[in-house]
């Protein structure tokens, strides 16, 4: 029987090193207590393995969410359930993660608006990460004679809303297909689900209502409050995280088409299997 060689330890010089040090947006701020190991300013991130490139091209995966969060342990371990980030570090994260695997440079096809000519262009990504570090969170809004204090999403609970908003949305399109004009009544009952989901995901945003001196926390209190007030305070904190959201937004990039010269604003698509296809 061939006998077994020892560990000699020797490979591990080859193991992945961090290439990017990562200043997380939200600080750590809306994170469990340990969340996050170490410093939340100075997180190391490693670049993706061979396993981690399969998972991000898992369409099952990616459409739950689970790709990510695996990618994130992999490459940031630091970050104990990735779940629990805050949604307006998921961006970054991203990024950084794919600065540690290809470098700061991601190369981009783009149609002109003007001529339809397709074009190429290389988009340096480490100024985006400089971008979501000069933003904050605004967590309070005042709508007399309330305050309001809220906090972002985690990004669990912005996967699971958005599956629960593409499922009502799939099976509304599907009755609309077969439903004549005059039942179109019967599908009130998916816009009444849209509306729901919508009124529910705002009100998990809402850690605490402050009156008189005092801030409530109590989530059913809050909820019933929400369910039996005027409409302006419902209206009020939704246009704020409309607004939040609009800010945290990845910017557009500026780019001039060669052929014809016009200038046009391009998004950069963070999805998974595109954003970490080398080359």
């Amino acid at each position: 029987m061939q006998q077994l060689q020892p560990y000699s330890g020797k490979l591990q010089q080859f193991y992945r090193q961090p290439k990017v040090y990562l200043s997380l947006p939200s600080k750590g701020k809306w994170f469990p207590p340990n969340g996050i190991e170490g410093d939340p300013d100075n997180l190391p991130v490693f670049g993706m393995t061979a396993m981690d490139e399969i998972m991000v091209k898992t369409p099952d995966a990616l459409f739950s969410g689970e790709s990510t969060v695996s990618v994130i342990k992999s490459c940031i371990p630091n970050i104990k359930d990735p779940w629990n980030l805050s949604q307006i570090d998921i961006d970054s994260v991203l990024i950084a993660i794919r600065i540690a695997t290809y470098g700061d440079k991601l190369d981009l096809s783009v149609t002109c608006n003007e001529c339809k000519e397709e074009f190429s262009l290389q988009c340096d990504l480490t100024p985006l990460l400089s971008h979501f570090a000069t933003l904050e969170f605004d967590e309070t809004v005042d709508i007399e004679p309330l305050t309001f204090i809220l906090r972002p999403f985690t990004y669990k609970e912005g996967s699971n809303m958005a599956i629960e908003a593409y499922k009502i949305q799939k099976m509304l399109l599907d009755a609309a297909k077969n439903i004549e004009e005059r039942e179109s009544k019967s599908l009130d009952g998916f816009y009444k689900q849209l509306a729901k989901l919508t009124g529910d995901s705002m009100k998990k945003q809402i850690v605490g209502i402050s009156i008189d001196e005092e801030v409530i926390t109590n989530q059913q209190e809050i909820s019933d409050f929400l369910n039996n007030s005027e409409q302006n305070f419902f209206k009020g904190v939704k246009a704020h995280l409309d607004s939040m959201k609009e800010r945290w937004t990845l910017p557009k990039q500026h780019v001039t088409c060669p052929e014809c010269g016009s200038n046009q604003q391009v998004l950069i698509d963070l999805d998974n299997s595109n954003f970490f296809a080398q080359g």
